[in-house]
């Protein structure tokens, strides 16, 4: 997992596809429509939803082996859970059309990170992690992207 400022992504040095993604948030406006963004086919594109964040007991953890997540918000604020993998196990099995697998936490607290625009977080498939909870545990609407990568993508020359 990467919590990071998107003016330090170019630290992370993960090839063309990691590139094409950051340039694609780099730019972004904040009326972007809601939806799929294709960016580079299958393999990078972007998820735009609106939501309300829900209380931290309606939360739940997901893993994708698939893919990797690039979250960041475009307006609001919320609460972002993450455990190590090893430390979750399954709730709903892992739904290979979907890229998603549930999962609940084995007795450990997860680390929750505070989560605002300017920020981005990014979710290997090592890495569980529960979006969209609310900060100060205050339902409140957000404006997210999810920029997905394909594990095989990453490092490609």
């Amino acid at each position: 997992m990467i919590i990071d400022s998107l003016e330090q992504a170019y630290f992370y040095n993960f090839g063309p596809a990691w590139e094409k993604a950051f340039k694609f948030l780099s730019d972004i406006d904040l009326s972007l429509e809601l939806g799929k963004h294709v960016i580079d086919g299958e393999d990078v594109f972007a998820l735009v939803s609106e939501y309300e964040t829900k209380v931290h007991a309606e939360g739940r953890f997901e893993a994708h082996r698939k893919y990797v997540d690039i979250q960041f918000l475009l307006s609001g604020r919320e609460i972002l859970g993450w455990a190590a993998l090893k430390n979750l196990e399954p709730e709903v099995l892992y739904d290979q059309t979907r890229d998603v697998e549930f999962l609940k936490l084995l007795p450990e607290v997860p680390s929750l990170s505070t989560f605002k625009p300017g920020l981005f977080m990014a979710f290997f498939p090592e890495d569980g992690h529960m979006p969209g909870l609310a900060y100060a545990n205050n339902p409140e609407p957000v404006k997210k992207v999810v920029v997905k990568i394909t594990v095989a993508a990453l490092c490609k020359p």
